[in-house]
């Protein structure tokens, strides 16, 4: 598959079967992830690949969570359901910095390099026929999570879900070049 057919064919996938995705499978896209452009190199992401155990009781806790917080309008419980189903499942970390140089500025160019790293993980999946979901709905429960993982000096991102699709759902409709390009009369025009 050339670069062009993975972007194309990349979707999130949200039902897997049960075949097994191997610890040289998520190597080598933790490998890809770390090949992806940073801010001055800082390379800010770290992961952490759960435990068929840990995944298991992370997603009791969202149920529970979701039970306890019913008013609240999440999606918590749809990706509980579907972190259920994935293989494996890697959290995305980023190191906490401590300087009194750096202000809130600092941080973007940092989430923006981990978007990247994110983007080649999922990318190489897609090229490994395997199916992922970038899922940040841990996030309501980030304290709960660490505490339970014993993650200390380290923000989290989000829960990469990954599997063998059960099936390849039907593809999204994108906007076309014209709703993106705010200067589009530069390019010369209509690109639907």
């Amino acid at each position: 598959m050339n670069l062009d057919e993975v972007i194309n064919k990349r979707q999130s996938i949200r039902n897997y079967n049960d075949k097994e995705v191997t610890y040289e499978e998520l190597e080598t896209l933790i490998n890809s992830a770390r090949f992806a452009p940073s801010a001055k190199n800082r390379q800010p992401w770290r992961f952490y690949i759960l435990t068929d155990e840990e995944k298991d009781d992370i997603v009791s806790m969202m149920y529970e969570w979701d039970k306890l917080n019913r008013d609240e309008k999440t999606s918590v419980k749809g990706t509980a359901n579907q972190m259920k189903e994935a293989n494996k499942v890697i959290m995305v970390y980023y190191p906490l910095y401590k300087s009194k140089q750096k202000n809130a500025y600092y941080k973007k160019p940092d989430y923006l390099s981990l978007g990247a790293s994110i983007e080649n993980l999922i990318l190489k999946c897609t090229e490994m026929n395997l199916g992922s979901c970038w899922c940040c709905d841990t996030l309501y429960l980030e304290e709960e999570i660490d505490n339970y993982l014993g993650i200390k000096g380290y923000e989290q991102i989000s829960a990469i879900l990954i599997g063998h699709p059960k099936y390849l759902p039907m593809k999204k409709e994108k906007l076309s070049l014209d709703e993106l390009i705010i200067n589009k009369d530069i390019i010369g025009g209509s690109n639907g």
